[in-house]
């Protein structure tokens, strides 16, 4: 299950998201939330376009980037118009900043 306020993936039997606080609802949860689509930092060609597809619908990555290419060949200019719209609205995957321990200093 996922919250319907942040996306995020909580526990069973939760009765409030750990992220934002927002009570747990079983009619608004959804298995696949839209708003998890990203694109990744590694395992990507050109944008992560594919790569995001790929993790969001559990598509063939091989398979996705060939159907790309084909729609870009096939459906010039649409196939690249629709590439580049996709690069710029799925966001890309935040990295992985480490945390300090509290009472530590941060390098500057």
């Amino acid at each position: 299950m996922f919250c319907h306020q942040c996306g995020k993936p909580l526990s069973v039997g939760a009765n409030f998201c750990s992220d934002c606080g927002a009570p747990t609802n079983s009619k608004v949860f959804s298995t696949h939330p839209f708003n998890t689509m990203f694109r990744p930092r590694s395992n990507r060609m050109i944008a992560g376009v594919c790569a995001a597809i790929h993790i969001r619908y559990g598509w063939d990555l091989t398979a996705t980037r060939i159907l790309a290419v084909l729609l870009g060949v096939l459906l010039f200019p649409v196939g690249e118009i629709a590439y580049v719209v996709a690069w710029l609205l799925i966001p890309e995957e935040a990295p992985l900043v480490p945390t300090p321990y509290p009472g530590t200093q941060q390098p500057r």
